[in-house]
Protein backbone atom coordinates (compact mmCIF):
# COMPACT_ATOMS: atom_id res chain seq x y z
CA UNK A 1 0.00 0.00 0.00
CA UNK A 2 1.10 3.56 -1.25
CA UNK A 3 1.50 6.23 1.65
CA UNK A 4 -1.52 7.56 0.85
CA UNK A 5 -3.38 4.86 0.63
CA UNK A 6 -2.33 4.18 3.91
CA UNK A 7 -3.37 7.71 5.59
CA UNK A 8 -6.74 7.43 3.88
CA UNK A 9 -7.48 3.81 5.37
CA UNK A 10 -6.30 5.17 8.57
CA UNK A 11 -8.61 8.26 8.78
CA UNK A 12 -11.41 6.19 7.47
CA UNK A 13 -10.86 3.50 10.75
CA UNK A 14 -10.35 6.80 12.99
CA UNK A 15 -13.80 8.13 11.60
CA UNK A 16 -15.51 4.63 11.46
CA UNK A 17 -14.50 4.28 15.50
CA UNK A 18 -15.91 7.84 15.92
CA UNK A 19 -19.13 6.70 14.92
CA UNK A 20 -22.11 5.39 17.52
CA UNK A 21 -25.23 3.63 16.94
CA UNK A 22 -28.43 3.99 18.84
CA UNK A 23 -30.23 0.36 19.43
CA UNK A 24 -33.29 1.91 18.60
CA UNK A 25 -31.99 3.76 15.32
CA UNK A 26 -33.31 1.75 12.76
CA UNK A 27 -36.88 2.11 14.42
CA UNK A 28 -37.30 5.63 14.42
CA UNK A 29 -35.76 5.78 10.96
CA UNK A 30 -39.15 3.53 10.39
CA UNK A 31 -41.46 4.91 11.96
CA UNK A 32 -40.67 8.56 10.61
CA UNK A 33 -40.76 6.55 7.12
CA UNK A 34 -44.17 5.56 7.78
CA UNK A 35 -45.26 8.62 9.17
CA UNK A 36 -44.24 10.79 5.58
CA UNK A 37 -45.68 7.87 3.85
CA UNK A 38 -49.44 8.32 5.04
CA UNK A 39 -48.85 12.17 5.22
CA UNK A 40 -48.41 11.47 1.47
CA UNK A 41 -51.29 8.99 0.83
CA UNK A 42 -53.11 11.67 3.31
CA UNK A 43 -52.51 14.56 0.31
CA UNK A 44 -53.31 12.60 -2.58
CA UNK A 45 -56.24 11.03 -1.33
CA UNK A 46 -57.44 14.70 -0.98
CA UNK A 47 -56.17 16.07 -3.74
CA UNK A 48 -58.22 13.46 -5.36
CA UNK A 49 -61.41 13.86 -3.41
CA UNK A 50 -60.88 17.66 -4.26
CA UNK A 51 -60.80 16.82 -8.37
CA UNK A 52 -63.91 14.25 -7.93
CA UNK A 53 -66.08 17.08 -6.12
CA UNK A 54 -65.54 19.89 -8.38
CA UNK A 55 -65.82 18.04 -11.43
CA UNK A 56 -69.30 16.91 -9.75
CA UNK A 57 -69.60 20.60 -8.95
CA UNK A 58 -69.01 21.67 -12.62
CA UNK A 59 -71.12 19.20 -14.32
CA UNK A 60 -74.02 19.85 -11.44
CA UNK A 61 -73.66 23.99 -12.56
CA UNK A 62 -73.72 22.83 -16.47
CA UNK A 63 -77.06 20.62 -15.87
CA UNK A 64 -78.69 23.25 -14.16
CA UNK A 65 -79.45 25.46 -16.78
CA UNK A 66 -80.72 22.83 -18.51
CA UNK A 67 -84.52 23.57 -19.12
CA UNK A 68 -86.74 20.95 -17.02
CA UNK A 69 -89.09 20.01 -20.36
CA UNK A 70 -86.68 19.53 -22.24
CA UNK A 71 -84.65 15.66 -21.89
CA UNK A 72 -82.19 16.41 -24.09
CA UNK A 73 -79.06 18.08 -22.54
CA UNK A 74 -77.11 18.80 -25.29
CA UNK A 75 -78.93 19.68 -29.01
CA UNK A 76 -76.52 19.83 -32.12
CA UNK A 77 -77.58 22.94 -33.71
CA UNK A 78 -76.33 21.93 -36.82
CA UNK A 79 -79.49 18.82 -36.82
CA UNK A 80 -81.97 21.86 -36.70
Amino acid sequence: MGNSEQRLADALRSAADEVTTSPDAYRQVRARWRRKERRRRLVVAVLASAVVVTANGIALWALSDASPTQHVIFEDPARR
